[in-house]
């Protein structure tokens, strides 16, 4: 195990030493270090010295001609807004030691995989008094001291996904710690809190994560509804209880989206449900993958916020679950009551209101598509029209959630025909969004207000905002196709109104 640096990076580490003082030195740390030792890409690089590195990163930048600004005054922490050859952002974050020497700045970092340090005079060695090369090597995931995470709570969620993005073991004792640490949760900022997170979900396997969580009881202040679901046994039609159901749903929706947007899947996991959505859906791979990759607002993905929502889907049905004589539970309206917690989980972390709003509509809309499996009804272009009205952009990630929660549901029970109706279901929705959004989503209304108080004398108003909306569903159901055939609608029912 080598550290292996490219040609850009090589190059760049000139231009940086071209700045520095002849008695300064720099050293590259974190998770750069461990990156680079096991051959992986790098996104960012981190590097700290002994003195206040801001004038370093603004003149780094002004020779970069790129931008600069502090992060934190008071830690003294700088960044430079660098970019790669490909011109994705690629930021240099320059922090003075934490201590009085290098050794203790690695000492009071998080895990030993992460207190790895290279200078970048001599990029031959790396500097590693807490040996973890060593746990690298070994695979284990090691504080780097005894009171690491109670130092800073966040490391918790941080160590979560370390663990599941490498498939490391927990060092002996660092799980009780965890636990212990993550009732401190509180005591940091949601907006770290949220990051940290947000990070497990766009991971490899982001429902392992969400099961570590639980084991260490990370939900109880990080998103306390969901303790709730571990109340709810596995009642027919699921399978399994509650939470573990939630879990699966968070599984199959992350394979889904792999697969689906991949393309590739494991030989081993080809099964006739699988094979039935790569059929139907595999069409729309493309479009797909730039849905998910985009973001609702700048910062994370909609397939991160789609996990999101999976996890919280069913979070309403503690709240409502009522138990009938004949010992069947029901939950009624669990939807639109999971769609407020929905909210105010998404506010506690700190989402924008933008984002917030997509994930209530999730939760909120995650029943919708189930009448239409259930009673084998294929929509027609009004019903289309009407979910994704309902649903908006959100519509998308909500069908692909109806099919997760489907097969984490009946999981091998899984009836072949309701699930063919629940894919071709899905292969309309995806169809009408991505082929045909211009006349069945959002068709160009052929008739305005002004149109309605010139022919028709209406004067402004709630009643040609009712008028208009129906035009457009008439339009995007292709019952209008013309300018005639609206004005023949507006004459029939405008003494309706």
């Amino acid at each position: 195990m080598r550290l292996m640096f490219k040609p850009a990076h090589l190059a760049l580490f000139e231009k940086i030493k071209a700045e520095l003082q002849p008695d300064q030195t720099l050293f590259i740390v974190g998770g750069a270090v461990r990156d680079l030792l096991l051959g992986r890409e790098l996104h960012d690089l981190d590097f700290v010295m002994a003195e206040n590195p801001t004038v370093l990163a603004k003149k780094l930048a002004r020779r970069l001609k790129v931008g600069f600004f502090v992060l934190d005054d008071e830690r003294h922490t700088a960044r430079v807004v660098n970019y790669d050859h490909q011109g994705r952002l690629f930021p240099l974050d320059f922090v003075q030691y934490t201590g009085s020497s290098l050794e203790e700045d690695l000492y009071h970092r998080d895990f030993t995989i992460n207190a790895m340090a290279v200078a970048i005079n001599d990029l031959s060695k790396v500097i590693d008094p807490l040996e973890g090369k060593s746990d690298l090597q070994r695979g284990l995931l090691r504080a780097c001291s005894e009171h690491a995470l109670m130092d800073d709570p966040v490391r918790v969620l941080r160590g979560i996904r370390l663990a599941v993005q490498f498939n490391f073991d927990y060092a002996p004792g660092l799980e009780a710690a965890m636990r212990e640490a993550a009732a401190l949760l509180p005591n940091t900022s949601f907006e770290r809190q949220r990051d940290e997170f947000f990070r497990l979900l766009a991971g490899p396997d982001p429902a392992e994560g969400l099961q570590y969580c639980q084991r260490f009881q990370v939900f109880e202040t990080l998103l306390p509804p969901l303790v709730d679901l571990e109340s709810i046994p596995a009642v027919p039609p699921h399978h399994l209880g509650l939470f573990e159901h939630t879990i699966q749903t968070v599984a199959h929706y992350h394979h889904l989206v792999n697969l689906l947007v991949t393309g590739w899947i494991d030989p081993g996991e080809i099964n006739w449900p699988i094979q039935d959505v790569l059929h139907n859906l595999e069409q729309f791979s493309k479009e797909l993958g730039d849905y998910f990759s985009a973001a609702v607002t700048p910062g994370r993905t909609k397939a991160e916020l789609a996990y999101f929502g999976a996890l919280l889907h069913d979070v309403g049905k503690p709240l409502t679950v009522k138990e009938n004589v004949d010992g069947h539970f029901h939950y009624t309206n669990h939807a639109g009551v999971g769609a407020e917690l929905a909210w105010e989980m998404a506010k506690r972390l700190q989402l924008s209101n933008a984002e917030s709003d997509w994930l209530q509509k999730m939760v909120r809309h995650h029943m919708d598509l189930m009448p239409l499996v259930n009673f084998g009804i294929l929509p027609n272009q009004r019903k289309v029209y009407r979910y994704f009205k309902d649903a908006g952009d959100a519509g998308v990630a909500i069908a692909l959630l109806m099919l997760a929660d489907t097969l984490a549901t009946f999981g091998e029970t899984l009836d072949h025909n309701q699930w063919m109706q629940a894919v071709s279901v899905v292969e309309i929705l995806l169809s009408a969004w991505f082929n045909h959004h211009d006349t069945m989503i959002n068709p160009a209304p052929l008739l305005n207000g002004h149109d309605l108080q010139q022919h028709y004398g209406m004067k402004p108003g709630k009643r040609i905002g009712i008028l208009l909306d129906q035009l457009v569903e008439e339009q995007a159901s292709g019952n209008i196709n013309s300018k005639e055939e609206a004005h023949t609608y507006v004459q029939k029912h405008l003494s309706q109104l």
